[in-house]
């Protein structure tokens, strides 16, 4: 009898496995699916950041282009001598506030897109082009003034340059967090 009890015991072991194999092998599946469902929405969601990052970076770089631009014509209307409409010269200012406006934009869309650290170097950004715009509108000598615009656009290049640094460091694509690409932002146009 210690046979056939034997018998029974492994044939009921056996059957048990089975069914308990039958039951846990799709429940296995069923997780390492849903694990594999989960990382893939989490790469696609990375990778819309990813580009909506992008969009805004390249944005708000080139709403300091088109101040620069901007403010620069109204330093070349201060410098010529025979510049003297003063219509034209109100509405170069009314020119570079919208360009300052819509550069105060894009360094709140970048706060928003994040990250966090992005959004105070668009702010310095802004603030440095902001400072630089108010050396023109002061009443000081032209020395003065070209002095003053010295400093505050070498501070505007240097809270840009800084900006940019930033910038192809975030937008690099998580499979390759330990190489660093040139060329990653683009200015779009």
């Amino acid at each position: 009898m210690d046979q056939a009890d034997a018998i029974v015991w492994a044939s009921a072991l056996g059957i048990a496995g089975t069914f308990a194999a039958g039951l846990i092998g799709p429940v296995l599946q069923a997780r390492a699916s849903r694990r594999q469902d989960r990382d893939h929405e989490v790469f696609r969601i990375q990778h819309r950041l990813r580009d909506e990052r992008r969009a805004a970076f390249a944005a708000m770089l080139d709403q300091c282009e088109a101040c620069r631009q901007n403010l620069n014509a109204v330093i070349d209307a201060h410098l010529d001598p025979e510049w003297r409409n003063e219509t034209a010269y109100l509405e170069l200012w009314q020119v570079m506030d919208a360009t300052l406006g819509a550069l105060l934009q894009a360094a709140t869309n970048v706060a928003i897109i994040g990250p966090a650290p992005m959004g105070d170097l668009a702010d310095a950004v802004y603030a440095a082009i902001a400072r630089q715009a108010e050396v023109w509108r002061t009443r000081l000598d032209l020395d003065d003034r070209l002095v003053q615009n010295g400093q505050a656009d070498s501070a505007f290049a240097d809270a840009r340059r800084q900006f940019i640094a930033a910038a192809e460091k975030i937008l690099v694509p998580p499979t390759n967090q330990g190489s660093r690409h040139r060329g990653l932002l683009r200015h779009s146009r």
